[in-house]
């Protein structure tokens, strides 16, 4: 699968180690290993590192698959799993699928049977008990997969290998091709902008207004698709040369932004200080002093780095 710098993770399996590990969910990884796609395991850690890397594991993962079985409400462990995943489910759009394994979605969703068991131990932790029934309630009404409908464990693998393959690929195209049309829209302002900036005067003031705001329009863009990004992905701001920068928060040495965003941002703003000058200049009757702006021809030329770039990795 395509990599992506603050995603570690293509795909985790959450599951209840005695009822699935040496069967079903052994089964699920290799398949989903073969076809190259990242999968996180716990218990492949140490276990003293288990519960605290699993949570942290959890929000650098694409999809979360929630393999429900007889005694997966049984571990404090999947319970604290499934509110993680549907955290990040809320905060960032994780892709979740929940399966159930030889378990009636009644009583995952009623709390009977096993699981009514289970929360029933847990009676004393009155908070907790509210967000992990809630958490199982949600989780099992999202679409998924069950054994009562696919008796065929082997088939069963291969479809939901291939449902997890199907969504990564349509969620990285969707994000590419998102990604792509901001940067296009910016450079389909700065252009117009150069351009105005260009042919404006003092007789053709309206020019410079029209430049200034293009170019305005495109900074701001790309201001608010790096706050957005920066909030989803909670970036830490860190003092660290040659340049302080903002920092995806479990990989230190990766800086927040891609190259499209960082150029794209540069060039707007650079954009915006010209044509705000000569737009000053203009309105105070005098010629400006800057005859021509070259940071759309560098923002183009950064978009062609960018592509050349991709191609070669």
């Amino acid at each position: 699968m395509n990599s992506d710098p603050k995603m570690k993770h293509d795909v985790f399996l959450s599951f209840r180690s005695k009822d699935t590990r040496d069967n079903f969910v052994s089964h699920l990884c290799g398949c989903l290993r073969r076809k190259r796609i990242k999968t996180y395991l716990f218990d492949e850690l140490p276990y003293e590192e288990r519960y605290e890397e699993s949570l942290k594991a959890i929000e650098v993962s694409r999809v979360s698959v929630i393999v429900f079985s007889e005694n997966f409400g049984d571990s404090k462990f999947c319970l604290d799993e499934v509110v993680a995943i549907l955290k990040c489910k809320k905060r960032f759009g994780q892709i979740v699928i929940p399966v159930l394994y030889h378990v009636d979605p009644l009583d995952i969703e009623n709390q009977t049977g096993s699981f009514g068991e289970a929360f029933a131990k847990r009676w004393d932790k009155t908070d907790q008990l509210k967000e992990w029934k809630d958490g199982f309630t949600e989780a099992i009404n999202l679409p998924g997969w069950s054994t009562s409908h696919l008796r065929d464990e082997e088939m069963l693998v291969n479809e939901i290998a291939l449902d997890i393959e199907r969504k990564l690929l349509r969620a990285s195209r969707t994000k590419v091709i998102i990604e792509w049309s901001l940067v296009i829209t910016n450079l389909m302002l700065e252009i117009p902008s150069c351009v105005f900036d260009q042919i404006s005067s003092t007789r053709k003031p309206l020019y410079a207004l029209a430049a200034m705001s293009m170019s305005f329009l495109s900074c701001l863009l790309c201001l608010v698709d790096l706050v957005h990004k920066g909030r989803v992905e909670r970036v830490v701001w860190r003092w660290s040369l040659p340049i302080p920068w903002f920092h995806y928060p479990t990989q230190r040495s990766n800086r927040f932004g891609s190259f499209p965003d960082i150029v794209g941002l540069v060039c707007a703003l650079c954009q915006t200080i010209l044509t705000t000058v000569n737009f000053s200049f203009i309105t105070h009757n005098d010629d400006s002093p800057i005859k021509f702006s070259v940071w759309p021809i560098m923002f183009a030329l950064g978009l062609l780095c960018t592509l050349f770039i991709k191609r070669a990795s």
